[in-house]
């Protein structure tokens, strides 16, 4: 079978020609009816990119997984058994092994008029004779890089593209090729001056504009080559280019990005779900959900967009799924016992987290756990079939079949805060998901549970300014300011010929303080003892909403998770045979707006206060993947998570918990609202209207008091 063709461009994350380079390399390969890919090669921490909140944020951090633990030579060989693949760019990328053991190598260079040269002679393309000039050094006092938004504008008409920092054997280089008119695209005055040979024409400007209003008014400009949204900062923007080109994503960046979600309101409500890229901070998820869009969140690494084309099958499994599921005669006698199930549920429904689906699966293969893993289309079109196949492989084969459910999360292709989406909207995206979910799953694997982000409004809450954290006290403090930029403060005041000042932040006075304040604190190790208050300490889910429990029934699921009524063992709603189930053990994370497990203690917590009445029940909770299994956290918290995971699979600290997968919570669930109903037999203790959320059945339209956690009330 012939292979279709690769185009696949190496440079070196610093390299300031790459960002012009590859928008018009990605269009003349689209031109030509070949694929398009790239590789940035850098630094990389591995670790979870949880938005502005830096602390102590390096150079690496945002930047993806560790090039090993990530497996990105891998995710390369994967292209080559797929693709014909020819390569060019640097001649030091780390991929080269790669493509010369299953691909082709075009030309090793850094020179951008011989990869040019080299890519349209193999393209069979004539060399454009205009030439676009970019800028990737930051501008204004507010650090605006303007680049990586202006690849619409190459894409859209053939032309070469190199940065404003080039020499004058670059011109000449591109002249003799035929190059023949310079314009610049918001390139800075000053460097615009000193192109050599000078520039035809300079068009735009980024003076007087912040991220949000530079990239909306870009946005809108371009509106109509675009089909969907990219959303995130530069360098994000500029690693994902082949994703870009390949589904006409139009770039979007804010600080905060709330701000540039309101200015392209149209844009991204009239465009394709999911939006891509990744959040400022957990804000994002809920403007985009007001706007009835998900969120699908990447990083500048592996796995390549391209491989998204590769159809991803898994097999039938040797026996349904449900064989490995206890009857309904157990069911009912584990009730009349009073037992208590357990399960977690793991999200990892992001194309940034595919590499934790190795290590969750490794990590119910030496547990013996049951649990769920919450997963989108794309992060099934985009993982590896070498991975996934696992779900369908017996336990005597090295798989885990019958260990590990599939649930779909949030939208069923991104994630946002589905109590802020209509409903309506919600339902067909559910719909849409689950059809196209059907040509890769086999029916015994399809998903028949919804996870969702935070499905109810939110209310206000209540968290303990003073806590005990692993054995200290820990004192939560003011946190920082959240960052906002005002376009005025990017107009430059320099006058024409003097050196313009290093950018600046609003508040960088009060920012250096607390970052000298906080180095000292780190220095005695006296951090230990202060914490931030977090964006949602005062909130917590209110009520359930019957109308996203409806929708998410008609989208054909059997049963769904809610973050309303937490830890009341009991349906929050039972229609029919659709079940709504709360979770109970852990706690509100307050960074994101869930509930979540963080260590042994909290399940057993949750175990004595479910157990100690005797009554039915089930202990469930979330585990966020990210935050223990991605190749840089996984080194430092990977055994505190196995340690979670064995507990849960034995049985709990009494070992009289039954661990099962969620779909057999749901159907327990059924089965104790039944023996309630009609018979009535015990069932788990209902827990105070103030902590379930639920309003007063005599005032329904006074105040709502702050909701508490049950582990506080216990």
């Amino acid at each position: 079978m012939t292979k279709p063709p690769l185009l696949l461009f190496l440079a070196h994350g610093g390299d300031p020609h790459r960002v012009a380079m590859a928008p018009v390399l990605a269009a003349a390969a689209e031109r030509a009816g070949w694929a398009f890919d790239l590789y940035y090669d850098g630094r990389r921490s591995g670790r979870h990119f949880g938005g502005w909140e830096d602390g102590n944020r390096t150079e690496a951090t945002g930047t993806g997984s560790l090039m090993a633990g990530g497996r990105h030579l891998d995710h390369a060989l994967w292209l080559t058994t797929r693709y014909r693949v020819v390569a060019l760019g640097d001649p030091a990328s780390p991929l080269w092994p790669v493509v010369e053991a299953g691909g082709e190598s075009a030309l090793r260079s850094t020179d951008p008029a011989a990869l040019y040269e080299a890519a349209f002679r193999l393209l069979e393309q004539p060399i454009p004779a205009e030439v676009a000039v970019l800028d990737m050094a930051p501008q204004t006092p507010l650090g605006i890089v303007a680049a990586p938004f202006l690849y619409p504008q190459l894409m859209a008409k053939p032309c070469l593209g190199i940065d404003v920092g080039a020499d004058a054997g670059l011109r000449q280089r591109l002249e003799a090729l035929g190059a023949r008119h310079f314009t610049g695209h918001c390139v800075d005055p000053v460097r615009a001056r000193h192109f050599p040979g000078g520039l035809d024409a300079v068009e735009g400007r980024v003076a007087g504009e912040s991220y949000a209003s530079f990239s909306a008014a870009l946005a809108h400009r371009h509106a109509g080559w675009g089909r969907g949204t990219l959303l995130g900062d530069p360098d994000l923007i500029a690693a994902q280019l082949p994703l870009a080109a390949a589904k006409r994503l139009l770039p979007l960046y804010g600080r905060p990005q709330t701000d540039v979600i309101e200015r392209a309101a149209d844009l991204i409500r009239n465009g394709a779900d999911p939006v891509y890229g990744r959040q400022f901070d957990d804000h994002d998820f809920f403007a985009l959900g007001r706007l009835g869009r998900g969120l699908q969140i990447v990083d500048p690494d592996p796995p390549f967009a391209s491989t998204a084309d590769v159809p991803l099958r898994i097999a039938e499994p040797p026996r349904p799924f449900t064989d490995y599921e206890p009857d309904d005669a157990t069911l009912r006698r584990w009730a009349a016992e009073g037992r208590v199930l357990t399960t977690l549920v793991l999200w990892s429904g992001m194309i940034r987290e595919l590499h934790c689906i190795p290590r969750i699966l490794d990590l119910v293969a030496a547990t013996g756990l049951r649990c769920g893993l919450v997963v989108t289309v794309d992060s099934l079109t985009q993982s590896s079939p070498a991975d996934l196949a696992l779900l369908s492989v017996p336990e005597e084969r090295g798989g885990v079949l019958g260990r590990v459910e599939l649930l779909l999360g949030s939208t069923g292709r991104g994630v946002c805060a589905e109590g802020e989406m209509p409903s309506d909207e919600l339902a067909r995206l559910l719909t849409d998901a689950r059809a196209e979910m059907a040509t890769m799953l086999p029916p015994g694997l399809m998903p028949r549970g919804w996870w969702p982000l935070v499905d109810s409004p939110l209310v206000p809450g209540r968290t303990p300014r003073l806590h005990w954290e692993e054995g200290r006290p820990v004192l939560r403090i003011s946190p920082r300011p959240r960052p906002s930029e005002t376009p005025a403060a990017s107009v430059e005041a320099a006058t024409e010929g003097t050196p313009r000042k290093a950018p600046t932040r609003a508040g960088a006075p009060a920012m250096d303080a607390r970052r000298l304040i906080g180095n000292a604190l780190r220095r005695y190790r006296l951090d230990r003892f202060y914490e931030a208050w977090r964006p949602y300490d005062s909130a917590r889910p209110g009520p359930l909403r019957r109308d996203v429990a409806s929708a998410v029934r008609s989208a054909g699921f059997d049963y769904m998770w809610t973050k309303a009524a937490f830890g009341s063992a009991e349906p929050a709603l039972v229609d029919g045979e659709f079940v709504a189930l709360p979770f109970t053990a852990g706690d509100w994370d307050g960074w994101s707006p869930f509930y979540t497990i963080r260590n042994t203690a909290q399940v057993r917590a949750a175990e004595r206060r479910l157990t100690r009445s005797g009554r039915p029940g089930w202990l469930a909770s979330n585990i966020d993947s990210i935050l223990w299994m991605l190749p840089g956290e996984v080194l430092e918290k990977g055994r505190a998570l196995f340690q979670v995971a064995r507990l849960v699979a034995g049985g709990g600290g009494t070992g009289t918990l039954v661990n099962v997968t969620p779909n057999t919570v749901a159907r327990y669930a059924r089965i104790l609202a039944e023996m309630k109903a009609g018979r009535g037999t015990p069932t788990a203790p209902e827990l105070p209207a103030e902590i379930r959320g639920d309003p007063a059945p005599d005032a329904p339209s006074a105040p709502r008091q702050p909701t508490r956690d049950p582990a506080e009330v216990a």
